[in-house]
C-alpha cells in the first residue's frame, strides 16, 4: 500500500474521531430533550429568578452568620491566648526577679568565710527557739487572764 493512501486513510479516521465528539454532545442534549418530552425522564424543573434570588440570598445570610460565630469564636480563643500569655510573661518577669534576688544574695554570701556564716546560722538557731517559747507563754497567759475575767463576770452579774 503506498504511503499517501495510508496517510489519507489516517487523516480520515481523526476526522471522524473529532466529529463523533462533537456529534456525540449534540446528541446527547437531543436524546434527552426526546426522553424529557415523552415522560421518561423527569423534567428539569427551572425555578423563577425571584426563587433563584431568595435561595441564594438565603445562602449568603447562612454563610454570613457561620462566618460571624466563627470570628466571635476566633477572637474568644485569640483573648484567652492573649491571656494566658500575659499571665506567662509575669510570671516569667517574676522569676527573673528572684533569680536577680537570689544571684545578688549568693553574690554577697560568697566572700562571708564558712565558718562565720555557720555561727551565725547557729545563733539564729536559738534565738528563734527562745522567741518561740517566749511566745506560747504569753499566749497561755493571755488565755488564763482572759478566762479568769469572763469567770468574774460571771459571778458579778455584769457579762
Amino acid at each position: 500500500m503506498p504511503f499517501g493512501i495510508l496517510i489519507e486513510l489516517l487523516t480520515a479516521l481523526a476526522s471522524l474521531a473529532g466529529g463523533s465528539l462533537l456529534i456525540n454532545s449534540q446528541v446527547d442534549k437531543a436524546v434527552k430533550l426526546v426522553f424529557e418530552r415523552m415522560g421518561l425522564i423527569p423534567k428539569k424543573e427551572e425555578l423563577p429568578y425571584a426563587k433563584k434570588l431568595e435561595n441564594l440570598t438565603n445562602s449568603m445570610l447562612k454563610a454570613s452568620k457561620e462566618m460571624d460565630s466563627l470570628l466571635v469564636e476566633f477572637a474568644h480563643t485569640t483573648n484567652e491566648r492573649k491571656e494566658a500569655m500575659e499571665k506567662v510573661e509575669a510570671e516569667l518577669s517574676a522569676l527573673l526577679d528572684r533569680q536577680k534576688e537570689l544571684q545578688e544574695r549568693v553574690d554577697q554570701l560568697k566572700d562571708i568565710p564558712i565558718p562565720v556564716a555557720q555561727e551565725f546560722a547557729k545563733l539564729t538557731r536559738s534565738g528563734e527557739k527562745r522567741s518561740a517559747r517566749r511566745d506560747y507563754a504569753l499566749f497561755g497567759a493571755g488565755v488564763i487572764v482572759s478566762t479568769g475575767i469572763a469567770i468574774l463576770l460571771r459571778v458579778l452579774g455584769l457579762g
